[in-house]
């Protein structure tokens, strides 16, 4: 596959740019005639403000969300709330959300709860009823009859990955949020090509944002002429003015058949194979499902490629055909903007951790949270529970970065230790108590994962493989620095100043 032309790409993220520059000036000329020429309509469009800001304070939205926007309007009186109106409202006001919405709730139709197991695993874990009984209710539910297989590096689940795609019979889905020219995908590109050749079904549906300046401009048509089904998700240049270039495809799935499932941070670029040194050395974990549980990873796929086919799928003919014994139980989710207020993932985040009696472990390359999930953490290790985050100490985003560590000090204080990941960069995304019940997935602890990307997870439990899951990061933790409330507290002062700014606008950055 030809290299990617960077320019072209370039031109579209600065179209794109141009285009969102160029909304801000107009409302600003907007705002200055008003107030110069107009002040009585600008008066009225301060107290429509006003009011705006009073419903933002008792709209059931985010609260760190609501501040930021409470501050920009307080600011900038007019020009803020103008802004609000444009970009600021609820993703789930969009008609385009709103039919993602109706996509996405036929759920229920595909995915049937089977109370035989419900019954069996409360027997096992009563316990944890609460929180399987919880995702059952929001459509996604639980299965036995399957196994799994944890991946503690990404190169080791590409290894196992690609020779399942070659023994694929009859279909191959992935589903990435960054697709990347190099050796992983060139490897990956020869095995689909040879596929589609002999008759099987190979679809792949990709973040445009994600994968702008990375995969080759050429990737849709060329994949076609393969007899490869390809669409980008979300096109950057796509409802600019209304800012859906925020809601962004970040779920990580690869379906073998139906019977065989991967997911969690790992895209399709060599950085998370360990073939390219980006930042050090580059930590990052998946799972692989086979069995009944593959089928909640295949209609969330079939779901997320209507919404942008337009085409109703056949979903029925992708069901799983092998039935397995497997060990324990698992419950595939997904989440996105359309849920708000009411996000899966961070329900499920805080409920692992509300829930632990003894310890909670969590990896996840941002720690940007708002105060419910602070309380969470901060809470559970007040109440004696063994509570340990690991971050990285080498960052992609310096700015997400700087609020991650501005985080530390009240965890710390209130007991939980943080270790930042010493060899480079961790990008997994695990959050484990207990011994017996985790969630892996593509879910970050930051807004955007929790608000405003569709993410996907797997909460698992009582299965063998929590063993090797907590291995791995008792492990990490022996690799990680141990930061200090003392080293916390007297970081420089300029820092503590950008570390409060950044934090007040977090949700935005």
């Amino acid at each position: 596959m030809r290299k990617p032309k960077k320019i072209y790409s370039m031109i579209r993220i600065i179209t794109v740019g141009i285009a969102v520059l160029a909304q801000i000036f107009l409302l600003a000329f907007l705002v200055i005639n008003l107030r110069q020429k107009s002040v009585y309509l600008y008066f009225v469009v301060e107290i429509f403000g006003l009011i705006g800001v009073l419903i933002l304070v008792n709209k059931k939205s985010n609260s760190t969300y609501v501040i930021a926007w409470i501050t920009i309007i307080i600011l900038l009186p007019v020009f803020g709330y103008l802004l609000y109106i444009l970009w600021g409202q609820s993703g789930t006001q969009a008609l385009r959300s709103k039919k993602i919405r109706r996509i996405l709730s036929n759920r229920r139709i595909w995915l049937k709860r089977d109370s035989q197991i419900q019954l069996e695993f409360q027997q096992y874990y009563p316990i944890r009823k609460r929180i399987s009984e919880y995702l059952e209710k929001e459509g996604f539910p639980l299965y036995n009859h399957t196994e799994s297989k944890y991946y503690e590096l990404g190169e080791l689940q590409f290894k196992d990955m690609i020779e399942d795609m070659k023994n694929a019979k009859k279909f191959i889905f992935l589903e990435y949020f960054i697709v990347s020219e190099g050796k992983l995908w060139n490897h990956i590109y020869e095995i689909l090509k040879v596929k589609a050749a002999q008759g099987v079904e190979v679809r792949l549906l990709y973040d445009d944002f994600g994968s702008i300046m990375t995969a080759p401009n050429n990737i849709v048509k060329e994949l076609r002429s393969k007899n490869i089904k390809a669409i980008p998700f979300n096109q950057l240049h796509k409802n600019i003015y209304r800012l859906y270039i925020n809601y962004r495809n970040h779920q990580k799935i690869a379906i073998i058949d139906g019977n065989i499932g991967y997911t969690g941070g790992t895209n399709l670029a060599d950085e998370y194979a360990n073939l390219y040194n980006k930042y050090g050395h580059w930590k990052d974990t998946a799972i692989r499902i086979k069995g009944d549980a593959v089928w909640s990873l295949t209609v969330t796929f079939l779901q997320m490629w209507e919404t942008e086919s337009k085409i109703k799928e056949n979903y029925l003919k992708y069901e799983p055909t092998v039935k397995i014994i497997g060990d324990g139980f698992y419950q595939p989710f997904s989440d996105g903007p359309v849920n708000n207020p009411h996000n899966p993932a961070e329900v499920m985040y805080r409920q692992v951790i509300y829930n632990a009696k003894e310890y909670v472990y969590i990896t996840t390359p941002y720690l940007v949270i708002d105060d419910s999930m602070m309380d969470a953490l901060c809470l559970t290790a007040m109440g004696g529970v063994d509570v340990r985050i690991v971050t990285p100490r080498i960052w992609d985003k310096w700015y997400v970065h700087m609020v991650t560590r501005s985080n530390y000090g009240k965890l710390i204080k209130a007991g939980v230790r943080i270790y930042e990941y010493n060899p480079g960069y961790i990008h997994a995304k695990t959050i484990i108590s207990d011994d017996d019940n985790a969630i892996t997935g593509s879910i970050n602890m930051d807004y955007r994962s929790f608000n405003l990307h569709f993410e996907n997870g797997v909460w698992i439990c009582g299965a063998s493989v929590l063993k090797d899951m907590k291995k791995d990061i008792m492990e990490t933790f022996e690799v990680g620095k141990e930061m200090s409330f003392n080293e916390w507290k007297h970081r420089p002062w300029y820092i503590k100043v950008l570390q409060a700014l950044l934090r007040l606008f977090a949700p935005l950055l």
